[in-house]
């Protein structure tokens, strides 16, 4: 009781989120969008036979992991978006992904605290990711972005604890942790890699603050430490992968013929080589990949949240059903004026402000020279970035204005939400209403 006393805000988060991630978590009972990628690669891991994908594997792992807890049989093709799938098995897959997409917005609430937040600010800023479509949608399906969501800021929220620690064994404890989380993020998806480099510049910042010869050594232990689990973290995920794909599959034209000749003659080629083919192969593939996408975005876009993604169509007995990924504009808007004049608006909270302003550029303009096609959703954590730094301003500027200023700007958000939810449930809707949301839809593209 004295726990549910002391966070309460909290545990009405995760009340909240847990509702909307796990609410309709089995419709559409058809495939949508890259579940038509994902639920082959989970199904591979269980007919053993090789696939080949442009990320590294810990994401499908960990849903396959899930699934067979689940009692997973892969009885479906998954060959095309809006393919009829056992409601059952789709929960299954689906669980991990939405688990992990409410897990994230307690961890959003927890580095506003540590940031210096009050638990007002803490609240609005898990309130926010919570009330978001976008995230919302990425929770909700076969997908391994809430993953990457999670532990990439898990990562954030443990190396700010351990720069707070007066104890020696805590302190490294919680260092090498946060590096390790980095590593789990930049094994998801390599745009997890923003995260090391948040990590490292501002153990950087710190070491510079006392520069010696026995700091230097022990900085550059640390980050030798560092590099070395980050490393090992992202290799270990490739031999379970490996393990459970020994036999020849549909992925078997991305690799040489020596790395073919372990899946069809049972050739042994040692792990490293295997590991470094693979990996020089994911990286070939999405640098040239040229492929267009009609809802394919520029960088310069996302945040006036222009060219949201179809994800499902369905029309029957008179009614329209689509899902799109597409944000709530009561979060993006704000947050976003709010990231540049922020920095200057906290005078007390500078290197907060300027921590996460690095980390919204880190996250956002490497895309600048992406030639492949991109969306929206790879926008999804610098906002976060922009979402924290909104609400850090928020308790500062508006905490002492009256209460309710702050509940109705919450009432605004969840009009937003709903108003957007049904192209984020995918409900069924009159061919009228339809025609509104599809105007809608029109003007963002």
């Amino acid at each position: 009781m004295r726990f549910l006393k002391e966070n309460y805000p909290l545990v009405i988060l995760l009340v909240l989120v847990l509702a909307t991630r796990f609410l309709f978590l089995s419709y559409p009972a058809e495939v949508v969008f890259d579940e038509v990628h994902f639920g082959k690669f989970v199904s591979a891991y269980f007919t053993h036979k090789y696939y080949f994908d442009i990320h590294p594997p810990l994401g499908k792992l960990m849903i396959a992991g899930i699934a067979n807890l689940f009692g997973f049989n892969p009885e479906n093709n998954f060959e095309k978006i809006g393919e009829a799938a056992n409601a059952r098995i789709l929960f299954s897959l689906r669980f991990l992904p939405a688990l992990f997409g409410s897990l994230f917005v307690l961890v959003i609430y927890k580095i506003i605290l540590v940031l210096g937040g009050s638990r007002r600010a803490a609240f609005l800023g898990g309130f926010l990711i919570a009330f978001d479509n976008a995230f919302l949608v990425e929770s909700k399906f076969v997908l391994v972005d809430s993953f990457l969501f999670f532990f990439g800021f898990s990562s954030l929220l443990v190396f700010l604890l351990s720069q707070r620690q007066e104890n020696r064994f805590k302190k490294h404890l919680f260092y090498f942790s946060s590096m390790a989380l980095a590593g789990l993020a930049f094994s998801i998806k390599w745009t997890g890699l923003s995260f090391l480099g948040i990590n490292l510049l501002f153990s950087f910042f710190s070491f510079l603050k006392t520069i010696n010869l026995k700091r230097f050594l022990k900085f550059s232990a640390e980050i030798f430490i560092s590099l070395a689990l980050f490393a090992l973290v992202y290799v270990l995920p490739f031999a379970v992968h490996f393990k459970l794909l020994p036999l020849s599959g549909p992925g078997d034209a991305f690799m040489s013929q020596g790395f073919q000749e372990t899946l069809t003659k049972g050739k042994y080629l040692s792990f490293g080589a295997k590991f470094i083919e693979l990996n020089q192969k994911m990286f070939a593939y999405n640098a040239n990949l040229e492929k267009s996408h009609p809802d394919a975005s520029r960088w310069n876009e996302w945040p006036f949240m222009r060219k949201p993604v179809w994800y499902w169509e369905k029309n029957e007995s008179g009614k329209n059903a689509n899902i799109y990924l597409v944000g709530n504009p009561l979060v993006w808007i704000p947050s976003f004026i709010v990231l540049f004049s922020g920095i200057f608006l906290m005078k007390e909270k500078k290197w907060q402000a300027f921590l996460l302003l690095f980390g919204f550029l880190a996250n956002f303009l490497p895309f600048i020279f992406v030639k492949r096609a991109a969306f929206v959703y790879h926008y999804l954590p610098a906002l976060t970035f922009a979402v924290i730094l909104f609400s850090l301003w928020w308790g500062k500027v508006m905490e002492k204005r009256p209460l309710g200023l702050f509940l109705g700007y919450l009432s605004l958000v969840m009009a937003g939400f709903l108003i957007v939810s049904p192209l984020s449930y995918g409900l069924p809707i009159s061919a009228k209403a339809a025609a509104v949301y599809k105007i809608l839809v029109g003007l963002l593209h």
